[in-house]
């Protein structure tokens, strides 16, 4: 069973940016570790680990407007294609 919570996650030790669509990581070598947050337009440095975010938005909910799954070729919209012929 999954539970959300929009306002931040239940105490699991899980840091709320690991499922975030604003999150930007970057891992070194040797296990060194840089995460930003994206929201907004710039990258913000996070300090802390976050465990509660107003502008949170998780990335494994996917946005209403995109179909999930796969769409069959024949619901694909082909462009029209005009032939000219220079004589």
């Amino acid at each position: 069973m999954l539970t959300l919570n929009i306002l931040g996650k239940e105490k699991t030790g899980e840091v709320l940016c690991a499922s975030c669509v604003h999150e930007v990581t970057q891992k070194g070598f040797k296990g060194e570790r840089l995460t930003f947050c994206s929201y907004g337009g710039g990258l913000r440095d996070l300090k802390f680990e976050v465990c509660e975010c107003t502008a949170y938005t998780d990335r494994r909910i996917p946005p209403p407007d995109k179909p999930i799954g796969f769409i069959k070729p024949a619901d694909t919209v082909r462009p029209k294609l005009t032939v000219i012929k220079i004589a």
